[in-house]
C-alpha cells in the first residue's frame, strides 16, 4: 500500500475511489502484516515521529467519537456493524500489539465510513432541487388587483381572481397558475417561455400582452392576444412531440374553449369585449338580465334581492366607462322599468 495514500486516508482528503482502496488493503493478509511492521516501529520509542502518531491515533479516535454522536440510528448502526465485522486474524501479534491494531483498523473503518456517509449527505443535498417558494394573490368580489413579477412582468386581477406563481423564476420557464379574469404584459424573455396554467388550457409566450378570462357558470374559457403572438393549447396536449397542436394567436385573435365539449376553436374579438374591463369599463354584449345582474355584482361586489319578476326581458348591450353603481343602476333602470335602493351592499329591486 502506498504510504502516501494512507497518509491521505488519515488526513480526510481521499476520494471514495481511494477510501474503498485503503479498506480493502486493511482487511487483506498484507495490509495485517504491513501494520505490524509499523507497530514494531512504535516498540520502545517515543521520538518525535511516535509520539505524532500516536497523538494522530487520539484525534482520530476523538473526531470518531464526536461524528458517531452526531450520526443519525441508522448511520450508528452501521458504524457498529463495521467495528464487529473487524477482527484481528493473526496470531503472531503480542497483546498490546493486537489491542494498537485493533484499535487502528477500527478507527480507519469508522473513518471510512463517517467519510463516505458525510459525503454522500452532502452530494444527495446537492442533488435536490432547491424548493420553489410560490406566491398567491386573491381578488374578492368588487376588488382588482396589479402585480409585478421579478422578472418585470404586469399582472391586472379582475374581481374574483385568483394567480400563483414562483418568487423568482427558475432558469428555464416562467409558469404561473391563474382562475378567473387576469390580463398579462410579459416582459420578453426568449431564453425563458412564459406559461399560464388555466382551467384545461396552457398559454405559451415569449412575450406580449394578453387577457384570459374563465366562466365557471358557462364553461367558457377565452385566450384573446392584444399584442405578439401567443400559443395556446390544451392541457393534456402540451409538451407532446410531433405534429403542431393547439392555436397560433395574433393581434385581436382569441382561443375559445369549451370546457364541456372539451373543444378549441379560434375566433376575432374587439377591444371593448376583450380588454376593456382592465381600463375600469364594464362592457354589456347582448347580455341577458340574468348576466347583467350577475356581473354587477362580481364587479361592484354587491347583492342583489330582486321583488319582482325579469321574465322575457330583452338582451342589453351598452358600455359604463369608470362609473358609480348607483349611475350603472340609473341607466339600467330606463331599459328595464324598475326602481331600486342601495342598502349597504344590498341592492334592492322594486
Amino acid at each position: 500500500m502506498n504510504p502516501e495514500l494512507v497518509k491521505k486516508f488519515f488526513e480526510g482528503k481521499c476520494s471514495p475511489e481511494e477510501v474503498h482502496q485503503v479498506l480493502i488493503w486493511i482487511n487483506s493478509e498484507d495490509g495485517a502484516m504491513d501494520l505490524e511492521d509499523e507497530l514494531e516501529k512504535f516498540e520502545g520509542t517515543e521520538n518525535a515521529n511516535s509520539i505524532r502518531s500516536k497523538a494522530m491515533l487520539e484525534k482520530i479516535h476523538q473526531r470518531i467519537m464526536d461524528s458517531e454522536n452526531e450520526l443519525s440510528p441508522k448511520r450508528k448502526a452501521k458504524v457498529r456493524s463495521l467495528k464487529d465485522q473487524t477482527k484481528p486474524t493473526t496470531t503472531f501479534f503480542h497483546k498490546w500489539k493486537l489491542g494498537v491494531a485493533a484499535s487502528i483498523i477500527l478507527t480507519m473503518v469508522a473513518s471510512a465510513v463517517w467519510l463516505f456517509s458525510s459525503r454522500r449527505e452532502v452530494h444527495s443535498e446537492a442533488n435536490v432541487p432547491a424548493q420553489i417558494e410560490y406566491l398567491t394573490r386573491v381578488t374578492q368580489a368588487g376588488e382588482k388587483l396589479t402585480l409585478k413579477l421579478n422578472d418585470g412582468s404586469v399582472i391586472q386581477m379582475n374581481s374574483n381572481s385568483k394567480v400563483r406563481f414562483p418568487k423568482s423564476f427558475s432558469e428555464n420557464s416562467r409558469d404561473v397558475y391563474m382562475q378567473g379574469q387576469v390580463f398579462f404584459d410579459v416582459q420578453r424573455d426568449e431564453s425563458k417561455p412564459f406559461l399560464v396554467h388555466s382551467k384545461g388550457l396552457v398559454t405559451s409566450v415569449l412575450g406580449t400582452s394578453f387577457s384570459i378570462q374563465e366562466d365557471s357558470i358557462s364553461q367558457f374559457s377565452q385566450v384573446a392576444v392584444l399584442i405578439g403572438k401567443v400559443k395556446v393549447s390544451k392541457s393534456e396536449e402540451e409538451g407532446r412531440s410531433g405534429e403542431s397542436l393547439g392555436l397560433f394567436l395574433e393581434p385581436m385573435d382569441a382561443a375559445r374553449f369549451d370546457g364541456t365539449q372539451g373543444s378549441l376553436e379560434q375566433i376575432k374579438v374587439d377591444y371593448d369585449q376583450a380588454f376593456a374591463w382592465k381600463d375600469n369599463v364594464i362592457v354589456f354584449r347582448d347580455a341577458s338580465f340574468d348576466e347583467v345582474i350577475r356581473r354587477l355584482e362580481n364587479w361592484y361586489g354587491v347583492s342583489f334581492q330582486q321583488n319582482r319578476e325579469f321574465k322575457n326581458q330583452k338582451e342589453y348591450t351598452g358600455n359604463f366607462d369608470n362609473q358609480s353603481l348607483e349611475d350603472v343602476l340609473i341607466g339600467l333602470s330606463f331599459t328595464y322599468d324598475f326602481q331600486f335602493e342601495i342598502n349597504k351592499s344590498t341592492i334592492i329591486i322594486h
